[in-house]
């Protein structure tokens, strides 16, 4: 059953601090922590005493924080092992 909103009602817009922790693989201690801190910048939303994570927001700070390694370069590599040996 749909409503005027047009999403089902299983469908979660936001969560609780336990499965917003699992879902970005921390604890619920570390979120605790940032809300008071700000350290990893996790947005929450203060819903009267209740603490949830809009699933969109999220989403955007996965993305904004996601690190993409890369391959050194050969040259990088012997520059940097010339520099340690000196």
């Amino acid at each position: 059953m749909r409503h005027r909103t047009g999403f089902t009602p299983h469908e979660a817009l936001a969560v609780d601090t336990a499965i917003a922790a699992a879902l970005i693989d921390s604890t619920e201690a570390a979120l605790e922590k940032d809300r008071a801190t700000g350290h990893l910048g996790v947005p929450f939303v203060r819903a009267g005493r209740r603490i949830i994570y809009p699933l969109a927001d999220l989403h955007a700070w996965l993305k904004a924080n996601r690190i993409v390694p890369t391959k050194p370069s050969y040259e990088d590599v012997v520059l940097h092992s010339k520099k340690e040996s000196a």
